[in-house]
């Protein structure tokens, strides 16, 4: 049996230890869907939780109110984690919920025909993500030094417009911006995944002292969010429903996402890689030191290991 598919087979759900009731604070994204499925087909109380899930437009300040205690579990990419590593916060990582292949150059075709066109060229980018990490890689592996590129640093609903407008020959974005471009431009557009095979991570966050003291109720938490997974596989009509209507988005923009998405509750060794990259490069630009042996004390695996030992890849 493969590890994905191992890990959509329902758990029973223990009710044997005292339950708690937490607050979980996701973005508005096709990112969030395994809480949006648990939270919607009542899989947290199932569990014998009371959640609370409030959904912001985006994931950019999660961290700071879990750290405020707004949260007690937040849902965030890696890059986010990374900087906040870097910055001296403390929090501990419970699992992976999803990996993904989500960022795409988009490009006007009466400007570049291919990303090797992009020295003297601008892009526009938004500047609160991971979207310049990703551009700088997706540079280099094209053979592009980036200081030849000019990046125009906007708010994303703003790229697609720019693109159209010709202001900038190339946007780095993501779902639904693709579809908007490509509307905006009546199809007249050039598109390529931007992160060449390395997935993005989205990841389950909680405090220190959370991960410490409620160890039943984040397993239980984690019991949840794996049988929101196991209907992500079984029914995914279904579920991509339940998200669209959360959302308040179309079925189309769902589906579109979805295809670069893979639900499953993790803590793989690459997990670690892709974070320790992002770190080395936040602190290149910040010209700060980075203790990259320091960054796995961040992830709390027993958890996910006392459970789903076989989604435990990380070396420890």
């Amino acid at each position: 049996m493969s590890l994905f598919f191992a890990s959509c087979v329902p758990r029973n759900i223990s009710r044997d230890e005292p339950q708690g009731t937490y607050s979980i604070g996701i973005n508005s994204s096709v990112k969030a869907t395994p809480v949006i499925i648990a939270d919607e087909k009542g899989f947290f109380h199932d569990a014998g939780l009371s959640v609370d899930v409030t959904m912001e437009t985006t994931a950019l300040h999660l961290l700071d109110e879990l750290y405020a205690g707004t949260y007690d579990f937040v849902c965030v990419p890696s890059f986010l984690v990374a900087r906040d590593y870097l910055a001296g916060k403390q929090f501990s990582i419970l699992a992976v919920l999803n990996r993904n292949q989500s960022r795409y150059v988009l490009m006007n075709p009466d400007h570049v025909e291919n990303p090797a066109d992009f020295a003297g060229k601008s892009i526009g980018i938004n500047p609160d993500s991971a979207a310049e990490f990703v551009l700088t890689r997706f540079l280099v592996l094209h053979g592009v030094n980036p200081a030849t590129v000019a990046i125009r640093y906007h708010a994303e609903e703003t790229l697609p417009e720019m693109l159209a407008s010709g202001d900038v020959s190339a946007i780095l974005t993501w779902p639904p911006y693709v579809q908007e471009a490509r509307t905006l431009m009546d199809g007249n557009i050039l598109v390529t995944n931007a992160q060449m095979g390395v997935d993005i991570y989205w990841l389950l966050v909680t405090r220190d002292e959370i991960s410490r003291n409620q160890g039943p109720d984040v397993i239980r938490l984690l019991r949840a969010l794996d049988v929101a997974d196991a209907m992500i596989f079984e029914k995914p009509e279904e579920a991509k429903n339940l998200v669209s209507d959360r959302l308040s988005v179309s079925r189309e923009l769902v589906d579109e996402e979805w295809e670069s998405f893979s639900f499953i509750l993790e803590l793989p060794q690459s997990l670690l890689v892709v974070m320790e990259q992002q770190g080395s490069w936040i602190a290149l630009r910040e010209k700060s030191a980075f203790n990259t042996a320091g960054l796995f004390s961040t992830i709390n695996y027993h958890h996910l290991e006392a459970i789903f030992p076989e989604q435990v890849s990380i070396i420890r």
